[in-house]
Formats: structure tokens, C-alpha cells, sequence
């Protein structure tokens, strides 16, 4: 058998072999993951390839992990989803994805998005505090995902067609505009920032949640394995952003189908750039001033 080129279409990463690597085969799977401070910290987030964190409601903020390539042993605490983190999903191969719970306007969208819902079709979670009995229950849902993958490939057979972002292979030029230090807010400076320290010895940026009572920034680890998140590129999308009319818990809504401004950091610079979301299914993609569509770090 002679050795072939497959590329992971999520990130880019390069992988030789005589057939094709058993993951590519099956579509990917997204899990809600918690984001509130009693969640932290979180399980199988540094297993993800893909994450995406938006507000959920109140400047809290929420993520969706992407898994492919690996499967994590524990993921969690897993939370409800909403309306916007939906067309994520679909755009990125209609993933499969687990969560407990949904919004009124997500319960709809699941039914004519024809989202492929773990949480509506049984996927297995179990609660743990992991020692803490004053944790509430909404923060004590994990889940293996490997049985997620299993439970879900039984019941949705075959895989779309996952719209590739373009690679690269090589640092961009250092004359660009440096960016050693990432902070986001999202509404305000606080217990939601997401901050990103760039690691130059592995062209990475770890990742911190919040800031202790120094002010200073709190590095996020892996509730299991113990490791820090490091990241190969942070990317921020700018989204109008509007409240849901008589929504009984001031849930929001957010424009991801269209066009807006957006930051890219990967070598240790930034580029300013746009995002272009062109239909449901489309994917987002990311394009420089000149027209020139981003390129990524594998």
C-alpha cells in the first residue's frame, strides 16, 4: 500500500497514511460546554479542534467544542444551546451535537434545521461535583465522547461535506502588528474575559478565564488531564447583537449571516480583516483588506 496525504478539514493538520485516517470517515461532534464559574474548570476543551465562544445571556459566555480528530475521555459540564450556536453547527458539516436543554427559539430550529441533536436522541452524560456538594446540578453534567460519537454514528449515517478554511505552513511576516497579549471582553472587563498569552517556543497562545483578586489573569486547566489549553490561532468575529423580543429570560439573538469585521491572531501578530457568511449551511470565512482570504495555522 503506498502512504497518502489526508488533511483534516477542520484544522488543517496534515496527516500521512495508507488509507484513510477512521475519523474523516464520520461527520464531527460538537458539544455545548459550560462557561460559568462554577463550571470551571471545564473538562476536554485542550481535545477540541475547533472552539467557538459566544454570549449566552447576562455577558455570560458559553462554548461550542468541535471534536474530529480526537475524542475525549470526559467532556463538561455540558450545557443547553441556543439559536445561533445552531448555524455553527450546520456549517461546519452538520455536526452532530450534544446538549442538555435548549432555548424556546433553538427547540424550534433543531426540528426545521433538522440539527442532528444528541440531546433530543438519547445521548448519554452523568453528573458529577467531583467532591463539591454545594455545586448545582446544572454544572455537573459530563459525558465520554467517544459513546457520544458512537451513539450518534448509529443513528446518522454518512457525513457533508465540511467547507475547508486555507493553511498554511509558514510564520506571517513580523512586521506586522504585534500581539503577545490577547484580552477580551465580550461585555466587560471580568469573569467572562478571554485572555490569550502568546508562547513564542510553540507558536501558541494559552489561554487564561477571568482575572483573580491581583487583577491578574487565570490560567485555564483541564479539569482531568491537568494541561493548559494552548491554541494555534484566535480568531474574533464582530456580530450585531440584538435582545429577543419578550423573552422571558433576556435571551439574545446574533447576525451570523452576512458580513462583519474581524480579528486574526497567529504568530504572535494581528491582521484586521472580515468575516463573509453567506447561507445557513455556508461557511464562514475570513478575509484580509486586500481581498485575500486568511490563511491559518495547521
Amino acid at each position: 500500500l503506498v502512504e497518502k496525504t489526508y488533511t483534516n478539514e477542520l484544522t488543517g493538520e496534515v496527516l500521512k497514511s495508507e488509507t484513510e485516517p477512521e475519523f474523516m470517515k464520520n461527520r464531527p461532534l460538537a458539544v455545548m460546554v459550560n462557561n460559568a464559574l462554577p463550571a470551571r474548570p471545564q473538562a476536554g476543551l485542550n481535545e477540541a479542534d475547533l472552539i467557538y465562544e459566544i454570549i449566552a445571556e447576562g455577558g455570560i459566555t458559553r462554548f461550542l467544542a468541535f471534536y474530529y480528530s480526537n475524542m475525549p475521555q470526559v467532556v463538561g459540564p455540558i450545557r443547553s444551546t441556543r439559536e445561533y450556536f445552531l448555524q455553527v453547527v450546520k456549517e461546519t458539516g452538520d455536526s452532530m451535537l450534544m446538549h442538555i436543554g435548549y432555548s424556546p427559539q433553538a427547540r424550534e430550529k433543531i426540528d426545521t434545521w433538522r440539527i442532528k441533536s444528541l440531546g433530543l436522541n438519547g445521548g448519554t452524560f452523568y453528573r458529577n461535583n467531583f467532591g463539591n456538594s454545594e455545586i448545582a446540578i446544572e454544572h455537573t453534567a459530563f459525558a465520554d465522547g467517544n459513546l457520544l460519537l458512537k451513539q450518534g454514528l448509529n443513528i446518522w449515517k454518512g457525513k457533508d461535506k465540511i467547507d475547508s478554511w486555507k493553511y498554511k505552513d509558514t510564520k506571517v511576516s513580523e512586521s506586522l502588528k504585534s500581539a503577545k497579549y490577547i484580552e477580551i471582553n465580550f461585555w466587560y472587563k471580568g469573569d467572562y474575559s478571554g485572555i490569550f498569552k502568546y508562547n513564542s517556543q510553540n507558536n501558541s497562545y494559552t489561554r487564561y478565564s477571568g482575572f483573580d483578586e491581583k487583577d491578574e489573569p487565570v490560567l485555564l486547566i483541564d479539569r482531568v488531564t491537568k494541561r493548559n489549553i494552548e491554541v494555534s490561532n484566535v480568531v474574533v468575529m464582530f456580530a450585531d447583537e440584538f435582545p429577543i423580543p419578550n423573552d422571558d429570560k433576556n435571551r439574545l439573538d446574533y447576525k451570523l449571516i452576512g458580513s462583519g469585521k474581524a480579528l486574526i491572531f497567529n504568530d504572535g501578530i494581528y491582521q484586521d480583516a472580515i468575516w463573509k457568511k453567506d447561507s445557513l449551511k455556508g461557511r464562514a470565512k475570513f478575509y484580509l483588506v486586500n481581498g485575500q482570504e486568511v490563511e491559518f495555522n495547521r
